[in-house]
């Protein structure tokens, strides 16, 4: 069986709701998405299929890894909203290589269930604009790699 990596990433860095209810990516969360987006993309990482939230931030966020991927476009999916049950997507998980952008404190949870089995677990840290890498060997989930902005090299 070859083992199926899914991503998971936070959305980039959004401008404060009182300058915009909708929140928008701010210029500073776009050039860290790009940047991220560079470095999968140079590293050769591997993402068939990008899904969002609907959120305005995360459907930005996700229409950049997209272009960058030299995917036609993302799809907006139920389960990644930030108080979503972490169920409501982990049952639906069946996509190798596809990227989920999403929000806190829902990314977190739903990683912690994976791996653990109990998402109150806290295994690992989201940032805006972050990449985290899951690994599926038969029916465990492992964490393989974390892609923050500050470790991102290309752009």
């Amino acid at each position: 069986m070859t083992n199926q990596k899914v991503y998971f990433m936070q959305h980039g860095l959004a401008v404060d709701k009182a300058d915009d209810p909708e929140r928008p990516l701010s210029e500073a969360g776009v050039e860290q998405t790009e940047k991220i987006a560079d470095t999968l993309r140079v590293a050769g990482t591997v993402i068939t299929s990008i899904f969002h939230s609907g959120k305005l931030r995360a459907s930005q966020t996700a229409d950049i890894m997209a272009t960058a991927m030299g995917l036609d476009a993302a799809t907006m999916i139920e389960g990644l909203a930030p108080d979503d049950e972490v169920t409501l997507l982990s049952e639906k998980i069946d996509i190798s290589d596809a990227l989920y952008v999403g929000h806190l404190p829902h990314l977190e949870r739903l990683a912690a269930y994976l791996v653990t089995g109990n998402e109150g677990a806290t295994i690992v840290k989201f940032q805006n604009s972050g990449v985290l890498c899951l690994e599926k060997t038969d029916s465990h989930y492992h964490v393989r790699w974390q892609l923050t902005p500050e470790l991102a090299v290309y752009k």
